[in-house]
């Protein structure tokens, strides 16, 4: 699953994680994939209702407790943190338009020109870098434009899905 974590300059960070088999059997383990960083495994578990994390399994730091799902406030700044997709108006596109970020193959097309639409609902799924992303609409709204079909392989910055307001 991939996630990104934007800061209120618009500066973003994203990275894919996906589930390892840890060798403690109550610990959870998570590869993280960056750009930057390359591959690294991160373990989490709970103790006394508290959730720690650890990338060797031997030293383990306390995990802050997060109470906006949304969002991670850091010392000097806000951040918005975004599951599976990033509403493509954040970038420099408005929010009801869908533009590839990176080359993929439209694995499966969820919706049609003409549809209602809601913020966060599922309107295809992209295969990029072999990992299934889900295309999700950044604004209420009506598909104007479907710009893409089923097997379509896409070059980054193609126009998918355009939802009028």
């Amino acid at each position: 699953m991939r996630y990104y974590i934007i800061n209120s300059d618009g500066k973003e960070v994203y990275f894919d994680v996906s589930s390892v088999t840890p060798t403690q059997s109550d610990a959870i383990g998570f590869e993280v994939k960056t750009e930057k960083d390359g591959v690294k495994n991160y373990y989490v578990r709970s103790l006394a209702g508290k959730n720690y994390i650890s990338q060797d399994m031997i030293s383990w730091e306390k995990a802050p407790k997060i109470s906006n799902a949304k969002g991670i406030v850091n010392i000097n700044e806000s951040l918005n943190v975004y599951r599976g997709f990033k509403p493509s108006g954040l970038g420099q596109a408005s929010a009801g338009t869908l533009v590839t970020d990176m080359p993929g193959k439209v694995v499966k097309l969820l919706t049609a020109e003409g549809a209602v639409v809601s913020q966060g609902d599922t309107l295809l799924i992209l295969e990029a870098m072999k990992m299934e992303n889900e295309i999700k609409a950044g604004v209420d709204g009506v598909v104007k434009i479907v710009n893409v079909k089923e097997g379509q392989n896409l070059e980054s910055g193609h126009l998918m899905i355009e939802i009028e307001e």
